[in-house]
């Protein structure tokens, strides 16, 4: 009995080791995780690394959308270099309140797609055959050149707003 009460005790303790490392395992990656927020600049900096991954990012409030707040304008180190917050479900709303204070705001970085993207020459128009129709192939090249020499975009989805320095 006195074996059986040791084993049962050494494997309660090991047990219990075990699951405390991967417990502190798991905290250290998400706090690792939460520990990087980048500026609006720095964001920029990494952005092609960063689409479509979860980011927390921090810059002074530029511009609140005064039709519902849904979506604010975080400015970097100039005006000109600023990335668009959307507030989505999970933070509601933006105030006009916090025009002016600095927020710190997780969410998940995205490119837009624009305008010279969403037209994409020689896919999506049928199999019609345009020979000949010298407009529509110049129509085609003009935006082909738009599309490659097009900016790329970038926003969040907002998920939370982590800090607010007002």
């Amino acid at each position: 009995m006195k074996k059986i009460t040791l084993l049962f005790s050494v494997s309660l303790f090991l047990f219990s080791c075990g699951g405390r490392k991967t417990q502190n395992e798991n905290t250290a990656a998400i706090s690792e995780k939460a520990a990087v927020v980048y500026t609006v600049d720095e964001l920029y900096v990494r952005a092609a690394d960063l689409v479509d991954q979860e980011v927390t990012v921090k810059g002074t409030v530029m511009h609140v959308c005064k039709h519902g707040g849904e979506r604010c304008f975080l400015m970097g180190s100039t005006e000109d270099l600023n990335i668009r917050v959307e507030a989505g479900e999970k933070i509601g709303t933006f105030s006009q309140k916090q025009m002016g204070s600095d927020l710190t705001i997780t969410g998940i970085f995205k490119e837009v797609k624009n305008e010279a993207d969403a037209h994409n020459p020689g896919s999506g128009h049928g199999e019609e055959n345009h020979s000949g129709d010298k407009e529509t192939e110049t129509a085609h090249q003009v935006i082909a050149e738009a599309e490659k020499n097009a900016p790329v975009v970038y926003f969040m989805e907002g998920l939370e707003i982590v800090k607010e320095e007002i």
